[in-house]
């Protein structure tokens, strides 16, 4: 093995939980390594600290279900909590209603044009317009006055 696996194995050393046969490979190769060595003193002075901080500030010791079930008593919380909606819909959808039916009366009562100012006076489109009823709209003498103005440009 080299450094690499044997600083893997080491937290599991300082925790007791390594078989006889690799215990004593890694003890034997701790006492060649310095660096190896050094992580080995590293973690167990931190498992240490953590020990005796844990009994000193805690009257009861934790056991590991206390976590497995603190999980589980945390995620059926969260299962049965209600979430509300960002957006209360109950509210919002009839106040749209509300707003746009008064926005519609109010256009018909006050801004809706007469029905004088929509009727507009129907113009004859360019394509039926006559220009010889004109001539029937003349009175005598502007008829006399233009018949006699064509004459003069066409001839009789």
């Amino acid at each position: 093995m080299n450094c690499f696996d044997i600083q893997e194995k080491i937290i599991d050393l300082v925790l007791g939980e390594l078989t006889n046969e690799d215990e004593v490979f890694i003890r034997e190769h701790l006492e060649t390594c310095p660096i190896c060595r050094e992580e080995f003193h590293f973690f167990s002075e931190c498992l240490h600290t953590c020990e005796l901080e844990k009994a000193e500030t805690c009257e009861c010791q934790f056991q590991e279900t206390y976590w497995s079930d603190f999980v589980v008593s945390v995620h059926e919380q969260i299962r049965h909590e209600k979430r509300e909606p960002k957006v209360p819909f109950h509210i919002v959808i009839p106040a749209a209603v509300v707003t746009i039916a008064a926005i519609s009366v109010g256009y018909f009562l006050f801004f809706r044009p007469s029905p004088q100012e929509t009727a507009q006076q129907e113009s004859t489109p360019y394509y039926e317009y006559d220009p010889y009823r004109e001539v029937d709209e003349l009175s005598p003498e502007e008829a006399e006055e233009f018949i006699r103005i064509i004459n003069q440009r066409y001839g009789e």
